[in-house]
């Protein structure tokens, strides 16, 4: 969804009066002020799905809510594994905490995530925890998402193990180790 520039001069004009009326039990004015005005109008019709007929998600917000069910999954995993588990593995890789986008370079995958998290409350585990990775993370991550789409089974969902963890994780700095 985009606005034109008279468009969002009406929303904007329409969200002072709807805050200055003090209308409650309705759209948050505010929300929808801020999406429009931030470049994220593809926010809206997630927030209120009922309300919008037809509205495409861009490929970019797709891209960062499959970064996001990526590192949900592998923080979940290492967190379900055993001690011995945990011990063996190898984080030579780096953490397997979500490290965020860079700040200089992906700053608008990083405003993605924030707003899927901070305002559309999705994914609440990295509320708070959109962080400047501070180096390019679009081609490691979307090594580690080929490596989880070969790694798991869409027909038996669940935590991963700990050599599926692995293999992800390698392929954050391994591309030819498949």
């Amino acid at each position: 969804m985009e606005f034109t520039d008279k468009e969002l001069l009406q929303l904007t004009l329409l969200a002072d009066i709807h805050e200055a009326l003090g209308i409650e039990d309705s759209f948050d004015a505010g929300f929808i002020r801020r999406m429009a005005l931030g470049d994220n109008a593809w926010a809206i019709p997630h927030k209120y799905p009922n309300h919008f007929r037809q509205s495409e998600t861009p490929a970019e917000v797709k891209y960062v809510m499959d970064v996001l069910d990526l590192w949900e999954l592998l923080e979940a995993s290492v967190a379900d594994l055993s001690d011995e588990e945990r011990s063996q593995l190898d984080l030579s890789a780096g953490a397997a905490t979500f490290p965020g986008f860079d700040g200089n370079n992906e700053y608008e995958l990083s405003s993605i995530a924030h707003v899927l998290t901070d305002e559309l409350n999705k994914w609440p585990n990295f509320k708070g925890r959109i962080h400047n990775s501070h180096m390019p993370t679009t081609d490691l991550y979307q090594r580690m998402l080929e490596e989880k789409d070969q790694q798991v089974d869409v027909y038996q969902p669940g935590l991963l193990s700990l050599d599926q963890i692995q293999a992800i994780l390698r392929a954050r700095i391994h591309p030819s180790r498949r």
